[in-house]
């Protein structure tokens, strides 16, 4: 993106035009304003991590509050989407779309369920560009998590370039690593403590919040995308599993490049299920009380798909079961996550017609050999 060049203001963290505005922002202050009454060190503040995440989120304030000026006056930049106090406060919460959550972030929601959100986002001519901010100097999961927010707004704007914007401070890791669409920049670490008290302990005079007027700056409602229903597309997949002439699965529909994208959406995509019997022989061991064994093809590196399963039990407990040759992982799912979501929406769907049994497994296992 050479048309993306990194401003002065942003490199060296100049913060004098837009200061008073950070005060107009919501801060999760509680944990951290205990921190401070206990803690007068900066020294001993600095290796909490409580202090180092407050202060990732005024880092990612000012990098929002310097990119509006930035948009104002580069000519490549056409519509610029306001979150926090430039948004306006009759934003409703909706089933679907893209949208400005309860704490004033910039999601997409499906089935009022959060699927991805962005720290900032504009538009060009011909691309969207998506921004992510972080103060860690390790940069692994932050990449790791390009994959779904790329795959999905390639979904949600088909006719875009979707490409991204990496702000880092100076000396981050891993630069190399990041995705050819993604642009990097990197800016001074941001260490004013006194500003961080200000924000903690409401120790400041509040000025009128300064806005740019300009109509390249939209809000989320003002956005047009294709919708993108979370829970149907997995029906859909799983239904279209199953168009196979010869095999029970249908694996070639699962390499089609759409498919691609729902992995990095997903992380997995279920294709049946497995009887207590048969999965029993593949893992004698495990002995809690089945309800059902979900069958799913999992993403687990860029490279690499394998078989995993998700135990539904008795107790309503979920459970993934990776079951590799000379190593066994079994972890609990979250309730309240996507997956028990997932399952509990599969569950309804898949009848007898999804059974697959050890030697469709071993034959799905040879095929994703050959991916």
């Amino acid at each position: 993106m050479n048309e993306f060049i990194i401003p002065n203001d942003i490199k060296n963290l100049t913060i004098k035009e837009i200061k008073s505005n950070l005060f107009h922002y919501k801060y999760a202050s509680k944990s951290i304003k205990k921190l401070m009454k206990k803690t007068q060190s900066k020294e001993e503040l600095e290796d909490s991590s409580i202090y180092n995440s407050f202060k990732g989120e005024i880092y990612e304030n000012i990098i929002y509050e310097l990119l509006l000026l930035y948009a104002s006056t580069n000519t490549n930049i056409t519509q610029f989407i306001l979150k926090g106090p430039h948004q306006f406060n009759k934003n409703k919460i909706f089933k679907y779309g893209l949208m400005i959550d309860k704490s004033a972030q910039i999601v997409y929601k499906s089935a009022y369920k959060d699927i991805s959100e962005f720290d900032a986002i504009f538009f060009t001519k011909t691309a969207l560009v998506f921004v992510e901010m972080s103060t860690s100097k390790k940069t692994a999961s932050l990449n790791k998590r390009l994959s779904k927010k790329y795959a999905l707004l390639t979904i949600l704007f088909p006719h875009l370039e979707i490409k991204a914007l990496i702000i880092l401070t100076k000396g981050s890791i891993g630069l190399k690593a990041f995705p050819s669409y993604a642009t990097i920049w990197l800016s001074d670490d941001f260490n004013d403590h006194e500003l961080i008290k200000k924000i903690v302990l409401n120790n400041y005079k509040q000025k009128a919040l300064k806005q740019i007027k300009d109509k390249k700056y939209i809000q989320t409602h003002n956005v047009s995308c294709t919708k993108f229903s979370y829970f149907q597309n997995l029906e859909y997949i799983l239904q279209k599993t199953k168009e196979h002439k010869t095999y029970k699965i249908n694996i070639n529909f699962l390499q089609s490049t759409i498919n691609k994208l729902y992995f990095d959406i997903y992380t997995k995509l279920y294709i049946g299920y497995i009887s207590i019997s048969d999965f029993l022989i593949l893992l004698p061991s495990f002995n809690e009380k089945i309800f059902k064994i979900f069958v799913s093809i999992e993403k687990i590196n860029k490279t690499s798909y394998e078989i995993v399963y998700y135990a539904k039990l008795e107790n309503n407990k979920l459970k993934r079961i990776h079951i590799q040759k000379d190593n066994i992982k079994i972890k609990d799912k979250d309730m309240d996550g996507f997956t028990n979501a997932e399952v509990r929406f599969l569950k309804f769907i898949m009848n007898e017609n999804f059974l697959i049994n050890i030697k469709d497994i071993n034959m799905i296992k040879k095929l994703l050999k050959k991916w």
